[in-house]
């Protein structure tokens, strides 16, 4: 594998955030992780579970481009099911690949804290493209290759130097829309093909999610996501970049809602739809590698 050209990924990227750093190995398999700062916690002290997807759809997507070359992928869909709200200060992920097709990868990553817990696991699925001028090169080798995305400011071990990053993606909610909200398309969250990555696809989704079953719930409580199923549709470039939610369970600890993500500067169009599952959660300072 070679080093992805100098224009990806920008300066200031999510994956930056993630402080994501991975390992791919000739089997198709890969080790990464991500350290759970201050930035990518909830108001609960939990792991943002679109920080979560990121991790896993870089993992995901690395190992899908090594098998799809010399061709290039975008994401098609991404299942995560979490066994919790999430607090571990790192986290682990384990990818690998589960069907090599001529048109279609399947892989999936198991995610871990690091002392070895369980905490979710993650199924996609990518679509094989031909190979565009700007697309990283991805070429397979016989040993082991790693592969750093870290700040570039100098803050390497100073996480809570950063905005959260629904601020550093742009999150706004958008008022009397149910689950309404929004962002505009900035370097922060592109990918190699010019569209919004799919863990801040994630990110909105469960955001409008989340927001969308605290208010059904009529509860002053939390409510986080633990499942996310999302089926990529069109690729986001324009924006603004809307989410709206439909609920479709409540209860006092629970919701399920189906989310729309639109790119409303590409004539409303649809990109992505998410079904999700979010439950009532209790604030946990706790980071001490458990759930």
């Amino acid at each position: 594998m070679t080093d992805s050209p100098p224009s990806y990924p920008p300066a200031k990227h999510i994956l930056r955030s993630l402080r994501y750093e991975v390992e791919h190995r000739p089997d198709f398999t890969s080790t990464a992780s991500m350290e759970a700062g201050p930035h990518l916690r909830s108001a609960s002290g939990h792991v943002e579970i679109g920080a979560l997807a990121t991790l896993a759809d870089a993992t995901a997507g690395g190992l899908a481009a090594l098998a799809a070359s010399p061709g290039w992928i975008a994401t098609s869909d991404l299942t995560l099911h979490l066994a919790g709200p999430v607090s571990a200060r790192r986290v682990i992920a384990h990818g690998r690949v589960l069907r090599r097709g001529k048109s279609k990868i399947v892989l999936a990553v198991d995610l871990e804290s690091d002392q070895g817990s369980p905490l979710g696991i993650a199924t996609m699925s990518f679509s094989v493209l031909p190979r565009r001028d700007g697309n990283p090169i991805m070429v397979s080798s016989s040993e082991a290759t790693t592969h750093s995305f870290l700040p570039s400011d100098g803050h390497l071990d100073d996480a809570a130097a950063e905005g959260h990053i629904h601020e550093a993606i742009g999150l706004s909610m958008i008022a009397d829309v149910v689950g309404g909200v929004e962002t505009d398309m900035t370097e922060y969250v592109v990918n190699t093909l010019g569209a919004m990555q799919g863990g801040a696809v994630a990110t909105l989704g469960a955001q409008s999610a989340s927001s969308a079953v605290q208010a059904s719930a009529g509860s002053n409580e939390l409510f986080e996501c633990m499942d996310l199923v999302i089926t990529y549709l069109s690729l986001g470039k324009v924006g603004p970049i809307r989410a709206s939610a439909v609920v479709t369970q409540v209860s006092s600890d629970w919701g399920t809602a189906r989310v729309e993500i639109r790119d409303s500067g590409s004539e409303n169009r649809l990109m992505a739809i998410v079904a999700a599952t979010a439950v009532r959660v209790q604030s946990s300072p706790s980071t001490d590698g458990s759930l």
